[in-house]
């Protein structure tokens, strides 16, 4: 009789697990865990692994059948973009896994840059003197302001994303264990590191985490072009001990594990921008700068959409710069090119580079085309 009382629990607590966690988008990034997480706890009467805060008067409350794809369309008119969602919920630690009961806070519509940039103001004619009287000087009118510049991400574009390293080498310091017991850690949660005073380790200092994930090949030639490198999070130092460290991780993308590889913080200027060049979706003629591939995309997704991040082999060698402007089309044999829409390059290696897509007409995928903008 107790066996079987045991086995019931079992599946009572399958039951429970599978009742109440529903999976939020069923395209995996490489080496993410995808299963649900199992310290489940009763918070205001609902089961969830996380520590949610307490619904505000404009939150959203997770029901049963929802999922962060199926509410960025309803919110931001785009599924695409249900990072975004997620990016203002990050008690939300693995964002494969959303829960009935918990609240959301509704993110704001993303701000897309106009192609050709605002709308010139108009100019009101001069006034006509009155007959019989003298013409009175006019006031000579200040220029108008410039435009003001455009941010064209935002930082989880750019540190909760990643790069292509032509040549990875695994360094020293790494993620050594975790001060609790769960196998996963984020933001709030300490660690420990595996170097200390004897290695020059300083109180204060600030690291980012990172995870070698997979081999990037040309799609066509099919040559490596490096490691893709997943960024991670941001980690400060605490304390330091001999052989050790102590750190707080202050800013978490994903789950953090043992082992995960620890390098020096480095600040990524987000590029700013007045307009974009206009698109012409049926302009096909190049525009003569540097023509290359998208050789990955952000996550490891089959096709991706306005407001994700593509990688391309246009480098700072091809001309590449962060804020430039790219034409991305495919190409048909015997037929004109197909364009698909305009990004925007966020940061540079030598051969490769980061962009986001500010606009898609279509969906892009690996192997489609390149064009940096004059």
């Amino acid at each position: 009789m107790k066996k079987m009382g045991a086995v019931a629990a079992l599946i009572l607590v399958g039951l429970v697990t599978s009742a109440v966690a529903i999976q939020a988008e069923d395209r995996v990034p490489a080496g993410t865990p995808t299963h649900p997480p199992r310290n489940l706890k009763d918070v205001g009467g609902h089961w969830t692994p996380w520590n949610p805060p307490p619904a505000g008067p404009d939150s959203y409350i997770i029901q049963r059948g929802d999922t962060l794809w199926d509410l960025s369309g309803k919110w931001l008119q785009d599924p695409h973009l249900w990072p975004q969602i997620w990016d203002v919920n990050r008690y939300i630690l693995d964002s494969h896994w959303i829960y009935p009961g918990d609240p959301l806070v509704v993110p704001g519509k993303p701000t897309v840059v106009p192609p050709g940039g605002p709308p010139p103001a108009a100019e009101e004619p001069a006034a006509e003197g009155q007959p019989g009287q003298q013409p009175t000087a006019q006031a000579v009118q200040p220029p108008a302001p410039p435009a003001p510049l455009l941010a064209v991400a935002d930082l989880a574009d750019v540190y909760c994303s990643g790069f292509i390293d032509p040549s990875h080498k695994v360094p020293g310091l790494s993620v050594a264990g975790r001060e609790t017991e769960r196998e996963a850690v984020a933001q709030g949660d300490v660690i420990y590191l595996s170097h200390g005073r004897d290695e020059g380790i300083q109180p204060g200092v600030t690291y980012q985490v990172v995870r070698p994930t997979d081999p990037i090949r040309h799609p066509v030639t099919e040559a490596r072009l490096g490691t893709f490198v997943a960024r991670l999070g941001k980690i400060r130092v605490l304390a330091v001990q001999e052989k050790t460290s102590t750190a707080v991780i202050e800013q978490s993308c994903a789950p953090i594990l043992d082992d995960d590889e620890v390098i020096p913080w480095r600040e990524i200027p987000i590029p700013r921008i007045a307009s974009l060049p206009k698109f012409d979706r049926y302009g096909t003629d190049p525009s003569g700068g540097s023509v290359g591939y998208v050789v990955a995309t952000r996550d490891f997704l089959s096709s991706v959409g306005t407001g994700y991040v593509i990688f391309t082999d246009l480098g700072s060698a091809q001309g590449a710069r962060p804020g430039a402007a790219l034409r991305v089309f495919r190409e048909r044999q015997g037929l004109p090119r197909t364009m698909l829409g305009q990004a925007v390059i966020l940061e540079v290696e030598p051969n490769t580079s980061s962009a986001k897509i500010t606009l898609a007409v279509k969906e892009m995928v690996i192997g489609d085309r390149v064009e940096i903008e004059p």
